[in-house]
C-alpha cells in the first residue's frame, strides 16, 4: 500500500504491507502430487474355456489413471481397477496382462498375470452336466451349509432349493446304496447352499429326489404335479433334468433324482432301452443328435437311459465313451476319462450284482484336453474338493473298504 505524507511543506511516499511480509513471497502453495505405486499386484488366472478370467490391482496416488493391456497391446475401454475378459478361448492360454497406473506425476506398470485355460466348460446353464464350472460350483462350495442325507424309503421324496445334490450312490451296494434285494430306495445327498445372488448366469436350483411304484414310472416322468410338492418341483419340468435313475422291478420301486432351474428355460428327454452290449452305440448316437445321456440304470437286464437336448444349443456335437468298472476299480477308470476331456454325466450298475458299475463320459466333438479331477474320500476330502469348485459328477460305494466305502469324484 503506498501512503502519502505531509511534512512541513514536502510531501512524502511510503510504502507499507499489509501482512508485514515479503510481498514477493506468495501467500499459500499446493502440495506436490503423489505418484502412483502399485499395491498389490494383479495375479494369475487359471479358468475354463468359455469362461471369463478377473484381475485387479490396488495403488496409491493421486488422480490415478489405469491402463490394461494383453500381451503389451492396450484393450480398448479397459481403464479401471478390475478388467473381467471376453470369454475366453483356447487361444488365450498363455496370454500375460499389465496394468499401467499413471498420474501427471509420473507412471508405474504392473507386473505381467498369465491366463492358463483348461478344458472347456459347458455353457451357461447346461443342466446335463452335473454342474461342472457353472456359477454354483465354479468358485466353490464355501458357502454351502450342512449336508443333508436324503432316504428314499418306498414311496417318498425331497427337495431343497436353493441347493446343490450329488447324484445316487452306486457300487457294491446297488443303486441308490442299497443291495437290490431290500424292500427300498437308497440315498443321495443334499448341500443346502446358502443364497447365491440370483442373476441370468447363477439362477436359484433346486434339487430333487424322489420314488414311486415301478409301475407308476412313465406316468410320473409325464406328470408336472408328480412328486406333489406344490412347488413346482417336478422332474417332468421343462426346466429340469434328471441326474440319476434306479428301477427296481423286483422290489416294484424306482427312484430319481434331479435338478432343476428357476430360469426359464427348456430340456427334452428322451428315453430308451438297449442290450447292455449296446449302450455304447446308443451313447455315442445320442451325442451325434445332441443329446446327453445324464442317467442310466440297469433294469431285468437291459439298461434304461434318459438324454436330454437343450433348446439353447441345438448345433453342438457331442462325443460319448461308457466304460464298465468294478467299485474299486470305478476311480481310476473315471480319472482316465477326465484325462480325455470328458465329463461323467450318468453311473450306474452294469448288472444286478452290483460288481460292475457304468460310468458315461460326455465332450463336446473333438475336445480332448484333459480335466481337473479328484477322488475324495472322507469328510475332510469331501469339504476340500467342494471348496476347490470340484463339481460332484458321481458317488461310487464299494464296501470292500472298510475304512470309508463312499469315493467322490469330482470334476472341473
Amino acid at each position: 500500500m503506498i501512503k502519502a505524507v505531509l511534512i512541513g511543506s514536502t510531501l512524502f511516499s511510503a510504502m507499507s504491507g499489509c501482512s508485514g511480509g515479503d510481498p514477493g513471497m506468495p501467500v499459500s502453495t499446493q502440495p506436490p502430487i503423489v505418484a502412483p505405486a502399485i499395491t498389490q499386484q494383479p495375479t494369475g488366472q487359471t479358468v475354463p474355456m468359455g469362461l471369463t478370467a478377473t484381475y485387479t490391482v490396488a495403488a496409491t496416488g493421486d488422480s490415478l489413471q489405469y491402463q490394461w493391456s494383453k500381451n503389451g497391446a492396450a484393450i480398448s475401454g479397459a481403464t479401471g481397477t478390475m478388467y473381467v475378459t471376453p470369454p475366453t478361448a483356447f487361444a488365450d492360454n498363455g496370454a500375460n496382462f499389465t496394468v499401467a497406473v499413471n498420474n501427471s506425476a509420473g507412471s508405474i506398470a504392473s507386473n505381467a498375470a498369465s491366463l492358463t485355460i483348461t478344458a472347456r466348460a459347458p455353457s451357461a446353464g447346461d443342466l446335463r452336466f452335473q454342474q461342472v464350472d457353472a456359477p454354483s460350483t465354479v468358485n466353490g462350495w464355501g458357502n454351502a451349509g450342512v449336508g443333508l442325507s436324503t432316504l428314499l424309503s418306498g414311496r417318498s421324496a425331497q427337495d431343497f432349493a436353493p441347493s446343490i445334490g450329488t447324484p445316487f450312490w452306486v457300487g457294491s451296494a446297488g443303486n441308490c446304496g442299497v443291495t437290490p434285494v431290500t424292500n427300498g430306495l437308497g440315498c443321495a445327498w443334499s448341500f443346502s447352499e446358502l443364497p447365491f445372488t440370483v442373476s441370468a448366469s447363477s439362477p436359484t436350483l433346486l434339487a430333487g429326489f424322489g420314488s414311486d411304484l415301478f409301475d407308476s414310472f412313465q406316468a410320473d416322468l409325464q406328470d408336472i404335479m408328480w412328486p406333489g410338492f406344490g412347488t413346482g418341483a417336478s422332474p417332468a419340468a421343462a426346466a429340469s433334468v434328471i441326474t440319476s435313475l434306479d428301477l427296481e422291478p423286483e422290489n416294484v420301486l424306482f427312484a430319481v433324482s434331479w435338478i432343476q432351474t428357476a430360469q426359464p428355460t427348456a430340456f427334452e428327454r428322451v428315453q430308451d432301452t438297449v442290450p447292455t452290449a449296446n449302450i455304447q452305440a446308443a451313447a455315442s448316437q445320442e451325442g451325434v443328435s445332441g443329446r446327453v445321456i445324464t442317467a442310466i440304470s440297469n433294469n431285468a437286464g437291459a439298461i434304461t437311459y434318459l438324454s436330454y437336448a437343450w433348446q439353447a444349443d441345438t448345433a453342438t456335437i457331442y462325443e460319448a465313451q461308457v466304460v464298465t468298472a468294478s467299485p474299486t476299480d470305478a476311480p481310476t477308470a473315471a480319472a482316465g476319462l477326465a484325462a480325455q476331456g470328458f465329463i461323467i454325466t450318468a453311473t450306474g450298475l452294469a448288472d444286478s450284482s452290483g460288481n460292475n458299475i457304468l460310468l458315461v463320459g460326455t465332450r463336446v466333438q473333438g475336445d480332448t484336453m484333459a480335466r481337473p479331477f479328484v477322488a475324495a474320500q472322507g469328510s475332510t476330502e469331501v469339504e476340500t474338493m467342494m471348496q476347490q469348485g470340484y463339481a460332484n459328477v458321481a458317488v461310487i460305494v464299494d464296501f470292500s473298504n472298510s475304512t470309508d466305502p463312499y469315493t467322490y469324484l469330482g470334476e472341473r
